[in-house]
């Protein structure tokens, strides 16, 4: 009876002990917080053991937990979720006391070389024993929801085949990538293990050498959303392969390294979280959660760049990088004076929203969403999503016009700056949301941006030759030559090496004509101005436009000033140079996974 009470009681621990395994891990896979999910499961642990005391009140049981722990390695091909405890516990009812018994639970799980369209793993259980006895429901393959946004689980559709020595082949379902996935395993005490058949990406940049060899400075700054794509001035770069996108991994296990002229080493990067289909940042990623589909990972580069691996530490106790926190180049930040400077460039925030950049002794300074010379007003002060930052400092405002825009109701605006690191340009995101309208909308003139303060000469590409902008100097409207040409991706004014501009990509550039469709005629032009010392985007001036009906029109682009630094456009010779580099020609990406 003695022998028999002790079996039980210990049976139960163990059982007990595998179900806070598995409860552990489903808390960890969807928040990426340590410590929350430890609380739970410790909490989830006593629980069970008073179910058990309740079992046979008649044994007086008491329980004292002295020892336990709680650990998982996920996401890499050798996974593995595992626990040990400690209890001591007496049966007074019986005449039983000081009982200590220790005892663990484990899954492991080996994910080999796939074979054809399946996927082959070895699975193990507490002391290495095969676990043989899984069927089709016991496994989830993640497959990602480009329409969603979102990962799915899903079972294979028919049953593994299972060896004695815990090996199985699993037929890969229809929509998942049989070289690049992740697989859920779930054992009967429901302890769960998600391991994958890759633990990095690999980034393969090609730059074009001729262009880049006159400016290999020149950086860019790439966002990588969750779906795979990566993002440069709000258009995707080309991607010669099929992308990846990136696993609900928690943030604080991820890395970034970059091969620079032949030399690998980790590099800063930040994760980012916004909202609206990333359109309103949020601030930085915590540490304890995971990557997202409101989550984007951010890292610079440049072509002396060839290659850049983002890799993660499985371990659910691993600690975040230096790299992905620590504060490198924004040290000098002053949000309470408006102030933001990545210690090359500064960015002043003046009154009715005024953004004045100056590198060395040359400023320029922006003027946002004027409709129908109607200038925007301001009635809260800038939010600062994100300062001190590692990359990048992102902050965001909201144009309004008190007693609505002159001829053009029912609007809203909404404007994102982004100040890199190591650049001498800030980036912006503009904005305009046109909801449903009874009244008349008529635009005449729509300027997201107005760069002003500027002197010198000024020059615009006006189409390319041979990948090399032609330009054209002086005043001028620049407009689409026609439907299939676009051919003005940048405008500056510059005196000696001094100088600013404003620069975008072919999407920037496209969308600089977004209206002509609606006007029915071309509207859409850059506009520099000598006699007023200003550069104008104007997608609305040549031809009014008038509608009523719902729109939501984003422009993409970027403000760079220089003193003595690379300019938007030099000419020396046969030598041309400058920053229109990494809009005219931004790299191309090769994407493949390894282990």
């Amino acid at each position: 009876m003695i022998q028999s009470a002790i079996d039980e009681t210990n049976f139960a621990i163990k059982q007990i002990l595998g179900f806070t395994i598995g409860y552990y891990g489903s808390i960890l896979k969807v928040t990426g917080n340590l410590t929350y999910a430890r609380e739970l499961s410790l909490n989830y642990l006593q629980s069970g053991l008073v179910n058990i005391a309740s079992m046979h009140p008649e044994w007086g049981p008491s329980f004292d937990v002295t020892g336990s722990t709680l650990n998982t390695y996920w996401f890499t091909s050798t996974s593995y979720s595992t626990g040990n405890l400690t209890v001591a516990y007496n049966l007074t009812g019986l005449g039983i006391s000081g009982i200590t018994y220790q005892t663990s639970c484990q899954l492991n799980a080996q994910i080999m070389n796939t074979t054809g369209n399946q996927a082959c793993l070895v699975l193990t259980k507490d002391q290495g024993e095969a676990l043989i006895n899984l069927g089709k429901s016991d496994f989830n393959f993640y497959r990602y929801g480009t329409a969603t946004s979102t990962w799915d689980l899903i079972n294979p559709t028919v049953e593994p085949i299972a060896y004695a020595n815990g090996t199985y082949l699993i037929d890969i379902p229809s929509g998942v990538d049989p070289y690049s996935y992740v697989l859920q395993v779930e054992d009967q005490r429901g302890i769960i293990v998600v391991a994958s058949s890759f633990s990095r990406y690999v980034a393969d940049l090609a730059w074009n050498s001729t262009l880049y060899s006159l400016q290999r400075d020149a950086t860019i700054v790439a966002e990588l959303w969750q779906n795979g794509t990566m993002r440069w001035l709000g258009q995707s770069l080309t991607l010669t392969t099929q992308a990846k996108p990136v696993p609900p991994i928690p943030v604080k296990a991820l890395h970034v390294n970059q091969t620079i002229n032949g030399v690998n080493s980790e590099t800063p990067f930040q994760v980012e979280d916004w909202a609206s289909n990333y359109r309103i940042p949020m601030g930085l990623s915590s540490n304890a959660s995971v990557f997202s589909s409101r989550t984007m990972m951010v890292f610079l580069a440049n072509s002396n760049v060839s290659r850049v691996t983002i890799w993660w530490n499985g371990s659910d106790t691993t600690t975040q990088t230096p790299y992905a926190f620590v504060n490198r180049y924004f040290t000098g930040d002053d949000p309470n004076n408006g102030l933001l400077t990545n210690g090359i460039l500064r960015l002043q925030f003046g009154s009715s929203f005024t953004v004045t950049s100056t590198v060395g002794t040359s400023s320029a300074t922006a003027n946002y969403m004027r409709i129908n010379d109607d200038p925007s007003e301001y009635g809260s002060s800038v939010a600062y999503a994100i300062t001190w930052g590692v990359v990048r400092d992102v902050i965001h405002q909201e144009a309004e016009w008190s007693n609505g825009a002159t001829n053009c109701p029912n609007i809203y605006a909404h404007i994102v700056l982004t100040l890199p690191a190591n650049v001498t340009y800030y980036t912006y995101q503009l904005r305009l949301m046109f909801v449903n309208s009874t009244q008349a909308r008529t635009i005449t003139t729509l300027t997201p941006i107005r760069l002003t303060g500027l002197t010198g000469t000024a020059m615009t590409e006006n189409g390319t030759a041979s990948g090399y902008p032609l330009v054209t100097n002086g005043t001028g409207t620049f407009y689409n030559s026609s439907s299939s040409l676009w051919a003005h991706h940048w405008s500056q004014f510059i005196s000696s090496s001094k100088g600013a501009g404003m620069m975008f990509t072919d999407t920037g550039n496209q969308m600089l004509y977004f209206f002509d469709s609606i006007a029915a005629n071309k509207t859409g032009a850059l506009k520099p101005d000598t006699s007023q010392g200003r550069i104008e985007m104007l997608p609305v001036t040549m031809t009014q436009v008038g509608f009523t009906y719902a729109l939501d029109v984003i422009w993409y682009g970027a403000v760079a000033t220089f003193d003595g630094t690379a300019p938007i456009y030099r000419q020396q010779g046969s030598n041309i140079s400058g920053l229109w580099i990494i809009v005219e020609s931004p790299p191309t990406i090769a994407v493949s996974t390894a282990t």
